[in-house]
């Protein structure tokens, strides 16, 4: 854990492969990968930790973890692009 992390008391980064449906979980893996270079370009990047029926939960990186945006970006950018293309999904959140 780096000591910035320590001192505002955040989660260390972990490389745990995604939870859930393997089919779902490549779907939204997916359209993440395509929306990647957009938060990259600010320093940021977002993964996915899990889909647990409808429902999309993904974890903050870089700059993000961050960023007094990041709650926009999930409403206004990430979560109406992840219900426009998968029909299935019917709410997506950030991890706690």
């Amino acid at each position: 854990m780096k000591w910035l992390d320590r001192i505002l008391g955040l989660e260390p980064e972990t490389n745990e492969p995604p939870r859930g449906d393997a089919l779902r979980v490549a779907e939204v893996s997916s359209i993440l990968e395509r929306l990647a270079p957009v938060l990259a370009a600010d320093g940021g990047e977002v993964r996915l930790v899990a889909v647990e029926g409808d429902d999309v939960v993904l974890a903050w990186r870089g700059a993000c973890r961050s960023c007094s945006s990041r709650s926009d970006t999930l409403q206004l950018g990430i979560e109406p692009r992840l219900r426009a293309e998968l029909g299935w999904v019917r709410n997506v959140r950030a991890a706690t």
